[in-house]
């Protein structure tokens, strides 16, 4: 018989109403909250318990249970809201809000709070052309409910556009001139990009930057300080929980023997004790940075670099300004800096933007003119000249700058690939603990189960056993079974990455012809020589446009020399084709490419 919820009338309340009345009455909790106190405290599923519905009926129809709470009146409702009026024109954030109210005694529940904030438009929705701060008209039933315009959501974005080609630019309504400015001057950007690394003066590049492709991935850095925080991770073998519990353990050493920055305490030989003081304190540092262990001036680089980043940290989140703190510098609610973002973010749309790199200073400047122009606020802080003024508005310039890039990004054309560091990515912060739903019971009644019905049997929680983890090996012990949900995917691969010498790069020379069907800017060579670091299409792309600064492969021919000297062309689409072409052109593999977009 499946498992689940039974009629309602054959659940057995008899010995449940003093358990009740202490949870619902006494101590306050939903019925959510009871439900899942009932459910461990008999270890069964929730879905073999009456639903929510049932439980308040069983309430206040059955047991007549009084409320918890007398109805608010009409005169204290409206200090209430007045009060979140004040919180919210100060730009403070939900859960603080409804933190302070509860500190201040106001008696809300979660259900009353969003109730007033969505009726008395303390939000940050749109609502047929209403403005934020307005009462909010209830739907209709079947009327679809008007979400958040593009670029006003709280979003965060990672970077700028990434992967976007020349033809990108060429829309609708934008002149030839335009076109051409931002092409020509996108293709000059990639040129200074090339000469700077072929000549050691910029770090090399992981990953998009604008409208620039990532550098070769085995591209050593310039000197050891270059080092990405992804690398360091995988010298030293850690997963994102690790390293953040390392960086929380040298933030505290700095904090207790007042580190700042590097340099400064260099020459005196602190920056080396903090250093072994962490390595000392911490149990898995101190297993990886064993004399014995290989690798150890990389690993003591991968040290060094994180420990860096920690006091860079430390010394710019004090400057930090949100768009809370920018709204409440410039006297800004909530709805009006949406309203002043949007205005920007109009601008930027009616230019067709698509990102600074690409616009220039100059153009972008005057964006930025015809924006303060268009706004008395904007117009009275360039007058004051106040740096913190001028500080918020360059806040929310950048923020709507942000938003119009991220969705350039989501409509425009995808990048061919994602380059990323060796480590597990991102350290994300450790989810929060849930609190527990213990209760104190007058006493032990029976399971509210459905009666004479069998217990549905619980999901198994699966286990692997990992043969053999980095921790473990480093400090000598055995490995431990790992909960499948906290593996992290990425630390099986990254723990083999630097454990051995690295191999030689794959290095495959290859010929490229340029197809008739190309659309690019200027001169380019009708032929010419590359080298493939991966049997993948991505890197028959990233090769072929070796000598076209940000042109895009449409299409790509291989090409096979027959005895009568004509050639067979086999268009390539995937991986697997390319491996067999590559098996069946043996040495001298010739490709013929499309390139669109871009400026040679």
């Amino acid at each position: 018989m499946p498992g689940g919820r039974t009629h309602k009338n054959d659940y057995d309340w008899d010995d449940k109403k003093d358990v009740c009345y202490q949870l619902f009455v006494v101590e306050k909790k939903s019925l959510n909250e009871i439900i899942a106190h009932f459910a461990n405290h008999f270890g069964v599923a929730e879905n073999e318990l009456p639903s929510a519905r049932l439980f308040r009926r069983q309430f206040t129809d059955k047991w007549h249970f009084p409320p918890r709470k007398e109805k608010r009146k009409p005169e204290d409702e409206a200090a209430v809201v007045e009060r979140m009026r004040q919180l919210w024109e100060q730009n403070m954030l939900v859960a603080k809000m409804q933190e302070t109210l509860d500190e201040e005694g106001w008696g809300l529940g979660l259900s009353e709070f969003q109730k007033l904030r969505r009726v008395n438009g303390f939000t940050r929705r749109v609502t047929d052309g209403a403005h934020v701060g307005a009462p909010v008209r209830k739907r209709k039933r079947g009327e679809a409910e008007v979400m958040e315009e593009p670029g006003e959501q709280e979003w965060t974005v990672a970077g700028s556009s990434a992967g976007a080609t020349m033809s990108a630019y060429q829309k609708p309504g934008m002149s030839q001139g335009e076109a051409t400015r931002r092409a020509n001057r996108l293709a000059q950007i990639q040129f200074d990009s090339d000469n700077a690394l072929l000549t050691r003066r910029r770090r090399r590049r992981i990953r998009n930057y604008g409208h620039l492709p990532p550098d070769a991935p085995n591209l050593a850095p310039r000197y050891n300080t270059e080092t990405t925080l992804d690398e360091c991770k995988a010298f030293l073998h850690l997963n994102n929980d690790m390293y953040t519990g390392i960086r929380q353990d040298y933030e505290v050493i700095c904090r207790d023997l007042g580190i700042e920055r590097k340099k400064t305490f260099l020459s005196n030989g602190m920056w080396q004790a903090s250093k072994d003081r962490l390595v000392r304190e911490n149990m898995y540092l101190s297993g990886v940075m064993h004399p014995l262990q290989p690798d150890l001036d990389r690993k003591a680089t991968a040290v060094d670099v994180i420990c860096s980043d920690v006091t860079k940290r430390m010394r710019d989140q004090p400057k930090r300004l949100t768009v809370a703190d920018a709204n409440n510098g410039l006297g800004l609610n909530p709805s009006d800096s949406k309203d002043l973002r949007k205005m920007f973010y109009g601008i930027l749309d009616d230019d067709q933007f698509t990102t600074r790199l690409a616009c220039g200073d100059e153009h972008w400047n005057e964006l930025r003119q015809v924006w303060n122009a268009s706004s008395p606020l904007l117009q009275q802080v360039m007058a004051e000249g106040d740096p913190h003024k001028i500080r918020c508005v360059d806040v929310l310039c950048r923020d709507a700058t942000k938003r119009r890039n991220d969705d350039y990004v989501r409509k425009g054309p995808k990048p061919q690939q994602r380059v990323s560091g060796p480590g597990p990515g991102s350290a994300r912060a450790p989810a929060a603990a849930k609190k527990g739903n213990a209760a104190v019971t007058p006493s032990k009644p029976a399971p509210m189960v459905a009666k004479e019905s069998k217990k549905t049997p619980t999901k198994k929680v699966t286990k692997i056993h990992a043969k053999t983890s980095a921790a473990a090996s480093a400090l000598g012990t055995q490995a431990q079974p790992i909960d499948a949900d906290r593996l992290d995917p990425a630390l099986s691969t990254m723990t083999n990455l630097y454990s051995a010498p690295p191999a030689e790069p794959l290095s495959i020379p290859v010929y490229f012809r340029l197809s008739p069907q190309s659309q690019i800017i200027g001169h380019h060579p009708r032929l010419w020589l590359g080298k493939l670091t991966a049997r993948t299409v991505s890197a028959v792309h990233q090769a072929a446009t070796s000598k076209a600064g940000a042109a895009q492969v449409t299409k790509v021919h291989g090409l096979i020399k027959n005895e009568d000297e004509s050639e067979d062309s086999y268009f390539i689409e995937g991986d697997e084709e390319l491996d067999v072409y590559l098996g069946a052109a043996g040495e001298k593999a010739s490709f013929l490419v499309v390139l669109e977009g871009g400026y040679a």
